[in-house]
């Protein structure tokens, strides 16, 4: 009876480390290690594609230890060039003993959030406080990180068909271009419609000021693009059309293509300086709850170096496209230090 008592508690709680450590202290000769072993999460291969895979600077090893999934970031490099850096810090610091790769895997937050609750993806990079809320209450998450800032841009034609200055709030420019969009003017804006965290960034905007132009078949001006960043800003750039992105994408397609962003004209951006602003764009990493057990050290270190000063943060603020001096993205605040520096991440 005993015995059947045990395996059904076993069969029904072992889900969580607690109800194996009640089974433990209810009978000493159970052991936490094996009832937690039972759980354990295997490692497997991702379903999703990766869009590269780094290696570090002294190996070429295919042993892929770490996913990381996001969008903008991942297109401008800047994935890359963390998961190059942690690799040779990991293997020096003896988080892994062996080589290893990391992959990339591309996905708005949407996307990785839902990567790392599938077990696809061990670390999401994301920018939406209440998505990353959400995955942590839910226990999609672990852990999360204020990585790094990126500053949303707000760009548009040179012809400037709203009438946009330079005095005009935010919330100013979205009112314009509704006005001028309903006018039939030709002012036209292009949402990314996508469900990434600059799509929710702009509807929120749009929202404020009591317009919803996604619902309304008569809003002709709003350009439903459902791409990723960069084709976004390539596709507003050649149609003349007002859109939302952000720093990190604007300079990786002003080194890829500079006549596309010279056609733009940047009417507001985000700025560090109030941590507050509309249009500041702070970027999340989230450990995922799925991550398997022999890759979470190295999960877990990643999560530990990004936020060092000499670690992750250090290679954002020295971010930048080959052949330029502009950095992409800036650190982010100690939060523990400066807890104000955070508001609203």
């Amino acid at each position: 009876m005993k015995a059947f008592v045990y395996t059904s508690l076993v069969t029904l709680l072992v889900a969580s480390d607690a109800a194996a450590r009640a089974l433990v202290d209810l009978d000493p000769h159970l052991s936490a290690r094996g009832l937690l072993t039972k759980r354990a999460i295997a490692c497997t291969n991702s379903s999703v594609r990766a869009s590269a895979t780094y290696t570090g600077s002294n190996t070429t090893s295919t042993d892929v230890r770490l996913r990381i999934s996001n969008g903008g970031a991942g297109q401008s490099g800047l994935v890359g060039a963390l998961a190059e850096a942690y690799i040779d810090y990991a293997l020096a610091q003896g988080i892994a003993n062996e080589s290893f790769a990391v992959d990339w895997i591309t996905g708005d937050t949407t996307d990785s959030i839902k990567y790392i609750t599938s077990g696809d993806a061990d670390i999401a990079i994301t920018y939406n406080a209440q998505a990353e809320y959400r995955a942590l209450n839910l226990s999609t998450a672990v852990r999360r990180e204020y990585g790094f800032r990126d500053h949303f841009y707000l760009l548009g034609p040179a012809n400037n068909t709203a009438n946009l200055t330079s005095n005009d709030t935010v919330l100013d420019i979205f009112n314009k271009i509704v006005t001028t969009g309903d006018s039939g003017n030709g002012t036209r804006f292009l949402s990314r419609y996508d469900k990434s965290a600059t799509n929710i960034k702009e509807s929120l905007l749009f929202a404020t000021i009591g317009q919803i132009p996604w619902a309304l078949a008569t809003s002709k001006w709003y350009h439903q693009y459902p791409q990723f960043p960069l084709q976004a800003l390539r596709a507003a750039s050649l149609l003349g059309e007002y859109t939302l992105s952000d720093r990190g994408t604007f300079l990786t397609l002003a080194s890829q293509n500079s006549d596309l962003t010279d056609a733009l004209v940047l009417y507001k951006r985000g700025e560090d300086t109030d941590p507050q602003d509309l249009l500041l764009n702070p970027a999340s990493f989230l450990l995922g709850a799925r991550v398997c057990e022999d890759n979470l050290a190295i999960a877990q270190g990643f999560m530990d170096w990004m936020v060092l000063p000499e670690g992750g943060k250090k290679v954002v603020s020295k971010y930048v496209q080959p052949g330029s001096t502009e950095v992409l993205y800036t650190r982010a605040p100690n939060c523990t230090s400066t807890p104000a520096a955070c508001a609203g991440w």
